[in-house]
Order: structure tokens, then C-alpha cells, then sequence
């Protein structure tokens, strides 16, 4: 005997209205992708100021409206955008932080100061090239936007965070240049290794992201690490 149509069944145990709203959820998730890749698009086009909330819409094919709940303001989704750079969110799912994944935490629990400089730069070189080019959208409007300097300012005090953390580590098993304090050895490795510096490197001078990654590998010990050693 068939059963009732609010009967859960075996292929959908949560009855149907489960299935609808799953359906729902994942619609919202593609539109609300699909405006971040506009806004992506946008950005890095026509840089911050010049790009509008009207222009995200219309490229991504939804109401002005739409960008505005799902995003609340312009300066809300260029942070969305980083965000998600950063941690590494694709539409099945996210990486992680960069400093819990595998690569960060053996640099920091890597006793030999060569080594550990090597396993950063792996851990930091493809967060990098996610991120680079958004990032220098939001240091450009860092200036003439409140909202945008209050989260450049959190943002950079927590990739500071994690030079601090990886040099600390050079200091304690007795690696770090004799004349340099770890806030210094953490300038020097937050000011080589940037977004600026990054695009720099890949954009302005043509590296590949391979031969950045062996020249920071050979230059970090030179610039970090007691010759004396």
C-alpha cells in the first residue's frame, strides 16, 4: 500500500519537507556564491570605490536587494571575500585557519630554524596567491573607509600574530640573529613575505609562485637566522 505523502520514506527520512528545504539552502548557497565571484570580478577590476553594489548585482544576475541581505554593506562583502580567501572556503566545504593547518604546525614544532623557515613559506605561499589580489583592494581603501582600516587593522594584526609566533619559535631553540628581537625578526619575516610583497614578486617582476617560494626559502635564513649556529 502506497504511503501518506507526509509518510518519511527510506530514500527521504525526513519527509519531504526536508528535501524542499535542503533544495532551498543549496539555491541560496549557489546565489550567494555567485555574488562573490561578481563581487570578486568587481573588485579587482575596478577596485573598491569604484564598484557598486548595483554593478555585483547585475553581474551575478540577482536583485540589488539580494546583495544586501545576504552582505549588508559593500565594505561586509570585501571582508566575506578575504575571509574566505584566507581560510580557504570552497563551495564543498573549507580548509581551515592557515595556522592550524599541518604544514604551519610543523613549522613552528620544526627544531632546525632552516627547516622550519622552508615548511612556513610552504604554509604561506598558497594563502598568498588566494588572497593577494583582494587583500590589495581592501590596503587601497584602507584611507577613506572606517570600515574597511577597523578590519585591515584586525587583519594584519593577525598575520603579524603568526610571524610573531613562527620567530618566537626561531628564538627559542636558539636560532634567531643575536642582534634581533623577536618583534623585529617578525617585521622583517611579516614585511618579506606580504600580500604586497607577493604581488610584487608574481604581478610587477613575472616570478612563478615556485621560484618566489625557493628564493624566500634561501633568503628568510640569511635575513632571520644566526650565521654563528
Amino acid at each position: 500500500m502506497p504511503q501518506p505523502p507526509d509518510e518519511p520514506t527510506r530514500l527521504n527520512p525526513r519527509g519531504p519537507g526536508a528535501t524542499h528545504r535542503g533544495v532551498r539552502r543549496q539555491k541560496a548557497l549557489e546565489t550567494r556564491w555567485r555574488i562573490m565571484d561578481a563581487a570578486l570580478a568587481e573588485f579587482t577590476e575596478r577596485g573598491y570605490h569604484d564598484t557598486t553594489m548595483a554593478a555585483i548585482a547585475d553581474r551575478a544576475g540577482v536583485a540589488v536587494q539580494t546583495v544586501y541581505l545576504g552582505f549588508g554593506t559593500k565594505g561586509g562583502l570585501l571582508e566575506e571575500l578575504v575571509g574566505n580567501a584566507v581560510m580557504g572556503r570552497t563551495r564543498a566545504g573549507e580548509i581551515g585557519r592557515p595556522d592550524e593547518t599541518e604544514a604551519y604546525s610543523r613549522a613552528l614544532a620544526e627544531p632546525d630554524g632552516v627547516k622550519a623557515l622552508e615548511l612556513f613559506v610552504d604554509a604561506a605561499l598558497p594563502v598568498y596567491a588566494r588572497t593577494s589580489a583582494i587583500s590589495d583592494v581592501g590596503r587601497a581603501a584602507y584611507a577613506s573607509d572606517p570600515y574597511i582600516a577597523e578590519w585591515w587593522v584586525r587583519s594584519e594584526a593577525l598575520r603579524l600574530d603568526g610571524c610573531v609566533r613562527v620567530v618566537q619559535s626561531l628564538a627559542e631553540n636558539g636560532w634567531l640573529r643575536p642582534e634581533l628581537s623577536v618583534e623585529e625578526g617578525a617585521d622583517i619575516l611579516a614585511t618579506t613575505l606580504s600580500p604586497q610583497s607577493f604581488l610584487a614578486f608574481t604581478v610587477d617582476r613575472g616570478w612563478t609562485v615556485d621560484h618566489l617560494g625557493e628564493w624566500l626559502k634561501h633568503a628568510l635564513p640569511r635575513l632571520l637566522l644566526d650565521p654563528g649556529h
